[in-house]
C-alpha cells in the first residue's frame, strides 16, 4: 500500500514477501521490520477507517494496542487508551490481558512519576521502529 496526498494508505503492498512476517528479510532483518511496521500501520489505518467509514472493527483492542506499541515504541497510558477508542474499564481488562500473557509491560515515565508507560515486551524482540 502507499499514502495517498490525503494520508491514507491505499493499493496493494509492493511486496508482499517483505510485509509478511515470515517474509525475507536482510542480512540484519532491517528489510522484514521495514515491512512488518508498514504492514502494521496499515492494518490500523484500515481498521480506523473501517470504523470511520462503517461502525466496524476489524482488530481486537488487543491487536491495536500490539500493533501500536511495536511502531510508536513505549507510549503513555493515556495516549494508548485513546488510540485503542475503548471505554476506560475495557482498555484496563485488554491490558491486563495483555501484561498476564507476557506481552506488554509498564513502567513509570522517567520524568513524571505519575505517568504510567507502556511497552511491547523486551523480550519479543520486536524492535519498535519509529519513522
Amino acid at each position: 500500500m502507499t499514502d495517498s496526498p490525503d494520508g491514507h494508505a491505499s493499493g496493494t503492498a509492493e511486496d508482499p514477501h517483505a510485509a509478511h512476517p515470515g517474509g525475507q528479510g536482510g542480512e540484519d532483518g532491517t528489510q522484514r521490520r521495514v515491512g512488518n511496521e508498514r504492514l502494521w500501520r496499515e492494518l490500523l489505518e484500515l481498521d480506523s477507517r473501517m470504523f470511520k467509514q462503517r461502525g466496524v472493527r476489524l482488530l481486537t483492542p488487543e491487536a491495536r494496542v500490539l500493533f501500536f506499541l511495536t511502531v510508536a515504541g513505549s507510549e503513555p497510558v493515556t495516549s494508548v487508551m485513546q488510540m485503542a477508542g475503548t471505554s476506560y474499564r475495557g482498555f484496563y481488562g485488554v491490558i491486563e490481558r495483555l501484561k498476564q500473557a507476557g506481552l506488554v509491560s509498564t513502567s513509570k515515565d522517567k520524568q513524571d512519576q505519575r505517568v504510567r508507560r507502556l511497552t511491547v515486551d523486551p523480550s519479543l524482540n520486536i524492535p519498535p521502529v519509529k519513522s
